[in-house]
C-alpha cells in the first residue's frame, strides 16, 4: 500500500501544480482525481481492500502496473510542455523504463507457457526461409528500387534530424501528422549504418523479414503447420511485400504489428481459465499500442482487436466473466505504450484525424465533388470504389507511384489460390480462425481502399498482405485435400502450386519491374540521378544554381536527404541567369527548362556540359559547370 500511496501523492502534487499555475486545468483535475481515488483505495479497510484486490488484481504486480501507467502519463505531460529545442533523451528513457516496468510484472506473476513448436530440422528450414526472405529484401538495397522517392527522402531526413543532439520529441507528430517515434527508429539505424539510401532502407528490410516469421507463427496457430509454412512462403516472396520492404517508409510495419498482435492474442485466448491472466494479454496490448506510433494503417489493428473481442463478448457464453482480467491487462498494456501520444493528441486534437480526413472520400469532400463532376449517384461511386478495391489482387493495378507495378498485386497463381481460399474460409466462417481472417480482410479492404481516394493505393493496403497469405494457404489446403493422401502426391502438388508463385514473383520484381524505374515518379528519378552525379562529381567551390521550379524544388525529399548541407539558389522560370556567380558555378536545368541553357552559356562561356539520362536513355537534366579560370 505504501507504493500506491506514494504514487497517489505524486499525482496529487502534479494535479495541484497544474491547477495552481492555471495551466492545463483539465489535466490537473484529472491527475487530482486519480490521486484521490488511489489514496482512497489505500485507506480502505482491510476487508474492503481484499475484495477490491480480488476484483482489480491490485497486488504488487498491479501496483507496479499502475506505476508504469503513471510514469507514461508523466512522460506525455512533460513531452508536450517542454519548450522547442529541448532534449527529450531523459523522457525517452523514462518511457522505456515504464514499458520495462510493465513487462516485468508479466513474467513472475503470469509466465509465458509456450515452447518452441518446431523440431531441429524444421527450425533449420525456417531459418533458411528467413534467410531467403532477407536476401530478397536486402541484396542491392541502395540500387533496387533505383529511385529514392521523395517521401522516402523526407522521412529519412526527419529521422536524422530527430536523433541529432539534442534528441527531438518522439512523442509528437510531424510530416503529414505522422508520429515521430517511427522516425526515431529509422534515425537510430541511419546513424549506425550511414546516411545513404541503403542505410535509410535497412530497418524496413528487418521489419519485412520479421513479418515472415510472425506470419509463420500466426498461420501455424490458426491453421496448422502447413498453413503456417505456405502463408510464410507467400509473404516471403510476394513482390508487393518485397517492394515495400525495400523502401525507407514506415508502412512496412503494418503487417508486422498485425501478425504479432494477433498471434499474442491467440496465445492469450488459449488459456481461458487462467487466473491471474496470462502475460500474452499484456504483450498483445503493448504491440497493438506500438502500432499507433507507426503508419496510420497500423492503428487499424487496434480496431480489429476490438471487433474480434467484441464478437467474442456477444457470441461466446460468459466470455466477460472468464476473461475480464485479461481484457483489463490488454487495455493496460495498450495504454502504457500509447499514453504519451494520446496526451499529445489531447493538446493537438486536429492531428489525430488529419491524415484520415485528407484521404477519406467523405471528410475530404471527394464524394460530393465526384457527384457534381460525373453526375453519378453516391451509391454508384461507392460501387465503383468497391470494385476497384476488391479486384486489386486480380485486375485493377495500383495507380500511385508508391509501387505502380502496372499489374495486379498478386501473380495469377496466387490470385487463383486466393479465390479458392476465400470460398473455403467463407464455407467455414463459424470457425474462429476463419471468421477472424475474413473480418480482417474485408474490414481492412473497406477502410483502406473503398472509403479512401484513389483505390487501390498500395501504400494503404499492406495490412491486407497477411490475411491474403492465410487465405492462399487455406486455398492450398483445400486443393490438397482433394488429392490422395500419399505423401509423395501431396509434396508434388504442393511444389507444383508454390514453385510458380516464387518464380513468378522474383522474376517480376527483379527482372521485369526493377529495370523500368517506375517507383517514385519521374521527379524522383531526376532527383536520384542528380544526387548520384553530385556525389560522383563534387564541385565544392562552386555555387549551385537550380533551374528546377515549378517541376522540382531543391527541398524535394530525395535531394534534401542525399544532398544534405548543399545549398542551392533556385532560379524561377524565365528569370535571367545571375549576373555575378563569383569564381565558379554549377547550373542544373531540368529538361523542361533546357532552353534556358543557351542564355547561361552566352553569359558564362567555356564551361563543361553533362547530361543526366533515364534508364531508357532519355535526357532528364542538363548540368553546366563553369569556372572563371577556364
Amino acid at each position: 500500500m505504501l507504493i500506491l500511496r506514494l504514487i497517489s501523492f505524486v499525482l496529487l502534487l502534479g494535479g495541484s501544480y497544474l491547477l495552481a499555475s492555471w495551466r492545463y486545468p483539465w489535466d490537473g483535475g484529472l491527475l487530482l482525481g486519480l490521486g484521490m481515488v488511489g489514496l482512497g483505495v489505500s485507506l480502505c479497510g482491510r476487508d474492503a481492500l481484499s475484495v477490491m484486490r480480488r476484483e482489480l488484481s491490485l497486488s504488487r504486480a498491479g501496483a507496479m502496473r499502475l506505476a508504469a501507467l503513471a510514469l507514461a502519463a508523466l512522460v506525455g505531460l512533460a513531452a508536450r510542455n517542454l519548450p522547442p529545442g529541448a532534449d527529450y533523451t531523459a523522457l525517452l528513457w523514462l518511457w522505456l523504463g515504464a514499458l520495462a516496468l510493465f513487462v516485468a510484472t508479466l513474467w513472475p506473476v503470469d509466465g509465458l507457457r509456450w515452447r518452441w513448436p518446431l523440431s531441429r530440422e524444421e527450425t533449420w528450414a525456417l531459418a533458411a526461409l528467413l534467410l531467403a526472405a532477407l536476401l530478397a529484401r536486402g541484396v542491392g538495397l541502395g540500387r533496387i528500387p533505383a529511385n529514392m522517392g521523395g517521401d522516402e527522402g523526407t522521412q529519412a531526413l526527419l529521422a536524422l534530424e530527430l536523433v541529432e543532439p539534442p534528441l527531438g520529441n518522439p512523442f509528437t507528430t510531424s510530416w503529414y501528422s505522422v508520429p515521430t517515434m517511427s522516425f526515431l527508429a529509422y534515425g537510430v539505424v541511419i546513424r549506425l549504418l550511414g546516411a545513404t539510401i541503403a542505410g535509410a532502407r535497412a530497418l524496413s528490410v528487418v521489419a519485412g523479414t520479421l513479418t515472415v516469421l510472425t506470419t509463420f507463427l500466426l498461420g501455424r496457430a490458426w491453421g496448422g503447420p502447413r498453413v503456417g509454412w505456405v502463408a510464410a512462403l507467400v509473404v516471403a516472396f510476394s513482390a508487393y511485400h518485397i517492394h515495400f520492404s525495400r523502401l525507407a517508409s514506415n508502412q512496412i510495419a503494418d503487417p508486422l504489428i498485425a501478425t504479432l498482435t494477433f498471434w499474442l492474442l491467440w496465445r492469450a485466448l488459449r488459456h481461458p481459465t487462467a487466473s491471474p491472466p496470462t502475460a500474452w494479454w499484456g504483450l498483445a496490448g503493448m504491440v497493438a499500442g506500438a502500432g499507433w506510433y507507426a503508419y496510420f494503417g497500423a492503428r487499424w489493428v487496434t480496431v480489429l482487436v476490438a471487433l474480434l473481442l467484441g464478437g467474442r463478448l456477444l457470441l461466446a457464453p460468459r466470455f466477460w466473466a472468464r476473461q475480464r482480467r485479461g481484457l483489463g491487462l490488454l487495455a493496460a498494456g495498450w495504454l502504457v505504450v500509447t499514453l504519451p501520444l494520446l496526451l499529445w493528441y489531447a493538446k493537438q486534437p486536429q492531428d489525430l484525424l488529419a491524415r484520415h480526413d485528407a484521404v477519406s472520400i467523405f471528410a475530404s469532400g471527394w464524394l460530393e465533388r465526384e457527384i457534381v463532376l460525373t453526375g453519378a449517384s453516391a451509391a454508384q461511386l461507392l460501387w465503383q470504389q468497391f470494385l476497384k478495391a476488391v479486384t486489386a489482387f486480380h485486375f485493377t493495378p495500383d495507380p500511385t507511384f508508391w509501387y505502380r507495378p502496372e499489374a495486379p498485386l498478386l501473380d495469377f497463381v496466387s490470385g487463383a489460390l486466393l479465390c479458392v481460399g476465400m470460398l473455403a474460409a467463407i464455407w467455414r466462417w463459424r470457425w474462429p480462425t476463419r471468421g477472424a481472417t475474413l473480418l480482417w480482410w474485408w474490414a481492412t479492404l473497406g477502410a483502406a481502399w473503398v472509403l479512401t481516394e484513389n483505390p487501390p493505393s498500395s501504400q494503404r493496403g499492406l495490412l491486407l498482405i497477411p490475411p491474403t497469405a492465410l487465405l492462399i494457404a487455406w486455398g492450398v489446403e483445400f486443393l490438397l485435400a482433394q488429392l490422395p493422401r500419399s505423401r509423395r502426391a501431396q509434396r508434388l502438388a504442393l511444389a507444383a502450386l508454390l514453385l510458380p508463385v516464387i518464380v513468378l514473383n522474383l522474376l517480376f520484381y527483379f527482372v521485369s519491374y526493377t529495370p523500368r524505374r517506375i517507383y517514385g515518379n519521374p521527379t524522383a528519378e531526376i532527383a536520384t540521378q542528380l544526387a548520384h552525379f553530385m556525389e560522383a562529381r563534387p564541385y565544392p567551390e562552386a555555387t549551385l544554381y537550380f533551374f528546377g521550379p515549378p517541376y522540382i524544388y531543391w527541398d524535394f525529399g530525395t535531394l534534401a536527404y542525399l544532398q544534405r548541407g548543399q545549398a542551392a539558389v533556385e532560379i524561377a522560370p524565365e528569370e535571367a541567369p545571375p549576373a555575378d556567380v563569383g569564381e565558379a558555378a554549377r547550373f542544373v536545368l531540368v529538361l523542361a527548362r533546357q532552353q534556358e541553357l543557351a542564355a547561361v552559356v552566352v553569359q558564362y562561356p567555356g564551361g563543361v556540359q553533362y547530361t543526366l539520362t533515364s534508364a531508357t536513355g532519355q535526357p532528364l537534366a542538363l548540368i553546366y559547370d563553369w569556372h572563371a579560370d577556364r
